[in-house]
């Protein structure tokens, strides 16, 4: 229990709102991204080597192919290079779902609140005033419509070389999670691992 409760304490969330601008169903927006991390990689990274591998049900993927390709762009362009599974000092894991809810979001109704105006005449010498009826349009109510909220997660799992199933040696285990309208994971995925990298690896923990 004493070292669950260590472990968790070294898990820390970093709120990101990325400024860029992001076109999403030809709007501009912005994303939120929370991001969880662990890290015990080596300090120097430079001329390290990596291997993107795939879990179990991500074979013949073209979506983990698109995600991998950018994970590949951002570790060399910290210093690593790619190479073969056999040979690579680090293996490298993706993980990524999406969860869907519905929530019900507020609608205000529009229609007539009263009526107003009119005009005064002279009758028998006297001004009389005569209502027009005019009506007068505002909100009326509120009606709650349904929205499909998208929950999407990314996250990058790496062991070392000398990792196995019967003894894994777990390197950097990061999440990344945003919310959403969107429902286009494609445009939305590449902003996440975007976030994911900025502070990448980040500080290392000591477990």
């Amino acid at each position: 229990m004493k070292d669950s409760r260590r472990l968790f304490s070294r898990l820390f969330a970093l709120p990101l709102l990325l400024a860029g601008a992001l076109l999403l169903g030809g709007c501009a927006s912005t994303i939120r991204s929370e991001i969880s991390a662990i890290n015990k990689m080596p300090a120097e990274l430079a001329g390290k080597s990596y291997h993107v591998a795939r879990y179990q049900g991500q074979e013949s993927s073209l979506e983990f192919d698109y995600y991998a390709g950018l994970v590949g762009t951002y570790m060399q362009a910290r210093g690593l290079r790619p190479a073969a599974a056999g040979s690579a000092d680090l293996m490298v894991f993706l993980r990524y779902a999406v969860e869907q809810r519905t929530e019900y979001l507020p609608t205000p109704l529009w229609g007539p609140t009263g009526y107003f105006g009119g005009t005064t005449v002279i009758v028998g010498g006297r001004p009389v005033f005569v209502p027009s009826y005019t009506p007068m349009y505002g909100v009326t109510g509120v009606a709650y419509t349904p929205a499909l909220v998208n929950r999407r997660s990314f996250g990058l799992d790496i062991v070392g070389k000398d990792s196995s199933p019967e003894k894994p040696n777990k390197l950097y285990e990061g999440t990344v999670a945003s919310e959403g309208y969107n429902a286009n994971v494609l445009q939305v995925v590449p902003v996440m691992i975007q976030a994911l990298f900025t502070h990448w690896p980040g500080p290392p923990q000591v477990l």
